[in-house]
């Protein structure tokens, strides 16, 4: 029994659909209702918005009450405000911490009773933006910062009941990134990196299962770059 968030489209619905064909019951979250509804592969699908705790706690016990169990938590949803820090509002800020970082928290310590007694996991969804400078977004990479200290600590917390990981992609072809590149563009921007390419979502999904499967059960704390090698000191994303 798994729950994603940010379901509907780029990594978590790749996440989603990758659970789903391994055999996983999945239940989707995300903001966008309609868009959930054309990925089939779903058990159920829940709106709401993960930095609400009222809404947050609604998925876990919406999920509980559909499916009596829950085995891994990937906490996707995400957001990404481009520009200086001059520009970025404090609304904007507030916002990006709250879906990008709260909704974590708000998701985990609602889902860890459930997730403990399943022996369950948690696979939260960092950035290489949390690692090293790639373009202007100080409150996106603040967040996901924040993800990767709040993966090793709930780690250790957690201890032998519920595995706590993350990954962190690199440039991924989804909508935040490249909606505005042609194919040339894309094939070019990917050309910079050791890989030679950008990632697909299929790409970080792969290790989100992974890390959620009894193959990883002597890890916890980590985070698995996931990142055709972009910061091994290569140029910045722009």
């Amino acid at each position: 029994m798994v729950i994603v968030t940010g379901a509907a489209r780029g990594i978590g619905r790749a996440t989603a659909v990758e659970f789903a064909e391994a055999g996983a019951t999945v239940v989707g979250a995300d903001r966008d209702v309609e868009a959930l509804e054309a990925v089939e592969e779903l058990a159920l699908r829940l709106g709401g918005d993960v930095g609400d705790t009222d809404d947050a706690h609604a998925i876990i016990d919406d999920t509980l009450a559909a499916f009596g169990r829950l085995d891994v938590l990937v906490n996707n949803a995400g957001v990404w405000v481009l520009k200086p820090t001059a520009e970025i509002t404090p609304e904007e800020w507030d916002d990006q911490l709250s879906t990008n970082l709260r909704s974590f928290f708000l998701l985990i310590r609602r889902a860890y009773p459930a997730l403990a007694e399943a022996g369950g996991n948690v696979v939260n969804v960092a950035s290489i933006a949390a690692m090293r400078f790639t373009t202007p977004h100080v409150a996106y990479a603040s967040a996901k910062a924040g993800v990767i200290a709040m993966t090793r600590d709930l780690a250790a917390e957690y201890g032998p009941d519920v595995r706590v990981n993350a990954v962190a992609p690199g440039p991924i072809d989804t909508m935040h990134l490249t909606a505005s590149m042609t194919p040339e563009e894309k094939a070019d921007f990917g050309r910079r990196y050791p890989l030679g390419r950008m990632g697909e979502p299929e790409d970080v999904a792969h290790a989100i299962v992974f890390l959620a499967s009894p193959k990883a059960a002597y890890i916890t704390g980590a985070t698995l770059p996931v990142t055709g090698g972009t910061e091994l000191g290569v140029p910045s994303l722009f």
